[in-house]
């Protein structure tokens, strides 16, 4: 199911100027498929400053608590009050791998400052979770996506989605949508998902996802790891599977931004 769903993103996502990617990890699982629209003009400032992408849970979290101190520089003591991490890994590990990457600098003896104002990649990001059948473990998986996507969507097939139909309100109640693909009709929207509003505090679930899809993204990559499922590696039933380099894994490199792997 996944080639017809990325040749047909444009009518599930009308406006929208998105790159299809595969396999991208987020904080709860990993989506079947993240469309990113990124932003060029962040992609291009990154680039130009020669910093890595964020690709290291921590690594956004202490960033994000940094850029709340403006002026000032801080202790790791006083982050680790913000940060589910301690004091100790946070200026042995953190704060140096930070500094390497040209987010931070430090000041003097046990104080940071963040070099920049964090700066988002994305201007929207959209998961999708495509099930052939089983809606209900479709529905649990991108209500767990929902905290790194401005939209979560589920996708069945149009001959097993009768059942999930009826649950519509489940859907609406929980802001993630639903649609269907049929092998002719093509996709139909069933529930529409709200999109989240960005505030003015940085989601960090949302921002490590886009980090990592612009990861790949600059490595001409449209697919992580594709792992085993029960021993299995998996693949499409019918025609290409475009997560993989023989089929349609690769596009033409480009030298979007300094990138690095955690």
């Amino acid at each position: 199911m996944l080639a017809p769903i990325v040749e047909q993103t444009a009518n599930l996502l009308p406006g929208r100027q998105v790159e299809t990617l595969f396999e991208v990890q987020t904080t709860a699982g990993i989506p079947d498929i993240v469309c990113v629209e990124f932003d060029d003009s962040s992609l291009r400032r990154r680039s130009q400053k020669s910093q890595h992408f964020l690709v290291n849970f921590a690594d956004m979290c202490i960033l994000r608590a940094l850029n709340s101190f403006t002026e000032e520089s801080v202790a790791a003591a006083t982050l680790s009050a913000y940060v589910p991490l301690s004091a100790k890994y946070i200026s042995s590990a953190v704060l140096p791998r930070l500094a390497e990457y040209g987010y931070v600098t430090k000041e003097s003896r046990g104080r940071w400052r963040a070099v920049s104002h964090f700066e988002s990649l994305a201007k929207y990001i959209c998961t999708m979770e495509v099930k052939i059948r089983d809606w209900r473990s479709g529905y649990s998986q991108t209500l767990r996506h929902r905290a790194s996507a401005d939209e979560s969507w589920l996708i069945l097939d149009s001959t097993n989605s009768a059942s999930a139909s009826a649950h519509h309100e489940w859907f609406t109640q929980a802001g993630i949508g639903l649609a269907t693909l049929h092998p002719t009709e093509g996709i139909k929207r069933t529930v529409s998902p709200p999109r989240k509003e960005h505030g003015s505090t940085v989601n960090v679930y949302r921002e490590l996802l886009a980090e990592r899809a612009a990861h790949l993204y600059s490595m001409g990559r449209v697919s992580g790891s594709i792992g085993l499922v029960f021993g299995v590696d998996l693949t499409t039933t019918t025609g290409p599977d475009p997560r993989r380099a023989s089929d349609a894994g690769h596009r033409p490199n480009r030298e979007v931004a300094h990138s690095t792997t955690s």
